[in-house]
């Protein structure tokens, strides 16, 4: 059930993400806490790294510095949480 709930945590951090421009400060330092702490959390592997990247990415892409590499971490949050809530 843990699973299923990162899953779609991951899911919707990757869309506040693209989301990022209509101003939910709020929901981006949540998504940005989350990444970073589940990273921590269960850090050992290249996934929690490429998590507390995409976090920090977040943050600074929340002051206005999105650039073409964001959209990897768009794709990357969205199949990871796809694939944890179906898999």
């Amino acid at each position: 059930m843990l699973v299923k709930l990162f899953g779609l945590l991951d899911i919707m951090a990757g869309l506040s993400l693209v989301y990022l421009s209509w101003g939910h400060e709020f929901l981006v330092t949540f998504f940005v806490a989350y990444l970073i702490l589940k990273g921590l959390l269960f850090f050992g592997g290249f996934v929690s790294i490429i998590d507390i990247v995409a976090g920090i990415f977040i943050a600074v892409a929340s002051i206005g510095s999105f650039s073409f590499i964001g959209w990897f971490f768009v794709v990357w949050l969205i199949q990871k949480g796809l694939i944890s809530l179906f898999f």
